[in-house]
């Protein structure tokens, strides 16, 4: 209740990326005699939030092939930093944009590395990640569309010169015979220029 009346009842986004990291411990190279009968390595690995100190997010005994989990709070904006200690001495160092870039499987410093990662859960990608996918490129509309688009109706003008309107436009038009001729003040005498022709054909057959 406290966080939501601050905020104005909207709570805060996190500004941590809180992604939860599985890796495996792979073993040494080398292997030297223990003490005792304890066959396991101590593992540290530590992370720096955001550029400050380095904060221990896992430490623990693994026997090699052995598991293990912890929670990146790597602060946006900054790069997802680790450094893996393996019995008090510094291994692996790991420094890239994001943890997205290791959501496959993928092991630290090549063949004879110490370190791998299993899986990245919650893992969003960084811009960097977003522009090396293309994602941010909007998808450029398909050619036919533009194609249909470009059609030119009837009577538009084609490689410079005017095409001529189609019959059918030509047909729609009212014909000039047809036309009503009204003399002013003789309303009741309503001529057609059809009619008038058709007296004057009657009057050249007669005579």
């Amino acid at each position: 209740y406290f966080l939501l009346q601050n905020s104005g009842g909207f709570p805060k986004p996190s500004l941590r990326s809180n992604v939860f990291v599985t890796m495996v411990f792979l073993g040494k190279s080398v292997h030297l005699s223990h003490d005792g009968s304890d066959y396991r390595d101590e593992v540290k690995v530590y992370q720096q939030h955001c550029g400050g100190e380095n904060l221990c997010v896992y430490k623990g005994k693994l026997l090699e092939g052995e598991t293990f989990q912890f929670v990146s709070k790597r602060h946006h904006g900054f790069p997802f930093s680790l450094t893996f200690f393996l019995n008090g001495m510094q291994v692996e160092r790991l420094s890239c944009c994001c943890e997205y870039k290791h959501q496959k499987r993928s092991r630290l410093g090549g063949r004879h590395g110490y370190f791998g990662f299993l899986n990245v859960e919650g893992a969003s990608p960084c811009y960097r990640c977003i522009i090396a996918m293309g994602l941010d490129k909007k998808p450029s509309p398909p050619k036919r569309k533009m194609e249909d688009h470009e059609e030119k109706p009837v009577g538009s003008w084609r490689d410079g010169e005017c095409s001529e309107p189609s019959k059918s436009s030509v047909e729609q038009k009212p014909s000039k015979a047809s036309l009503l001729v009204i003399i002013p003040g003789h309303e009741e005498s309503v001529v057609t220029l059809q009619e008038k022709m058709e007296t004057g054909q009657e009057c050249s057959k007669g005579e």
